[in-house]
């Protein structure tokens, strides 16, 4: 079901097992009560017809109630909570992970933009300008992660390399972080933990806890200098509260990849307010996505065949 990315159809046929599993792919206009029995459901993003949005999901869920498990290729299921509230019984695992590589390089590539003032520097070149603008390292920048998932471990990886010094907010702070955090803060602590940081970088999910936690109070605690990089869900943040601050200085920049609504509308103040930078929710981009989905899949299916535990085991009622 939908489209995008779509998955290595080949690779799923060449790796399928013989004789134990019959793929069906639904599309639109399908009368799904009539495509017999299912024990599983691999949720694709939904596609697109003539501008809106089109999931077959919610109508085959609904059809096949003795559906055992679902496997969805997107990593937050915050939008399909509500359709598992009553189907206790329906495992959910998520796809987390498949596009952690590609997102921490787009975080890197913001927070490079933003030391060494990428964006000023094209305008003065448009301008045909010749300034020499004080630029800063990444060694001397104190990043706090918020959400210690896939991805967060992607981008601590990659930021230790540069020297950062990198923090962690996560639900239970007495789990470690992964390797190159240096400590670890529960959410209530949000704002204790960016006291005086050079970067907030937004990769938890969007939980009834999570929701527009990055409001005023925390954002008032980031040095001057800093930046704000989203690459998670709008709704982790007050967009009201970031266009104040960033309008004060505090922080000096926001880099945001989700927003509360999407596609963004054409007259939100974010697209034209000083130092917000937009992008349409590509961070996730790759060339190589649809093959490390579909390998995903592959595995959780020889798991679910063989009996053998799943990997990415959501839980409907936390929102992750």
């Amino acid at each position: 079901m939908g489209e995008f990315p779509a998955p290595d159809l080949e690779l799923i046929r060449r790796e399928l097992p013989a004789g134990r599993v019959e793929l069906v792919l639904t599309g639109a206009g399908e009368d799904l009560s009539r495509l017999g029995q299912f024990q599983v459901i691999w949720r694709l993003f939904p596609a697109t017809l003539d501008g809106d949005s089109l999931d077959l999901f919610p109508a085959a869920l609904h059809a096949h109630p003795e559906v055992q498990w679902v496997h969805t290729a997107s990593a937050g299921i915050d939008h399909l909570a509500q359709q598992f509230a009553d189907r206790s019984g329906t495992i959910l695992t998520h796809s987390a992970g498949v596009a952690a590589i590609p997102i921490a390089e787009f975080v890197v590539g913001c927070l490079l933009q933003h030391c060494k003032r990428s964006n000023e520097l094209a305008q003065l070149q448009l301008a045909r300008r010749f300034v020499q603008l004080p630029l800063r390292e990444l060694a001397d920048l104190r990043v706090v992660l918020f959400g210690l998932g896939e991805i967060a471990t992607e981008v601590a990886r990659r930021l230790s390399a540069f020297g950062c010094r990198v923090d962690g907010v996560r639900r239970d702070p007495t789990r470690p972080g992964p390797p190159g955090v240096s400590q670890v803060f529960g959410f209530p602590k949000l704002a204790q933990a960016c006291r005086g940081a050079d970067a907030l970088v937004l990769a938890a999910p969007l939980t009834r806890v999570t929701e527009r936690a990055v409001n005023a109070e925390v954002l008032a605690e980031l040095f001057p200098q800093s930046v704000l990089v989203n690459v998670a869900r709008g709704g982790l943040v007050d967009e009201e509260s970031l266009l104040l601050a960033v309008a004060a200085g505090r922080p000096a920049a926001a880099y945001l990849d989700a927003f509360v609504q999407e596609p963004l509308p054409v007259n939100s103040p974010l697209w034209a307010a000083a130092g917000i930078h937009v992008s349409p929710h590509l961070s996730w981009s790759s060339p190589h996505l649809a093959r490390r989905t579909t390998q995903l899949f592959l595995d959780q299916l020889r798991r679910w065949l063989e009996g053998e535990p799943l990997r990415n085991l959501a839980d409907p009622q936390l929102g992750y």
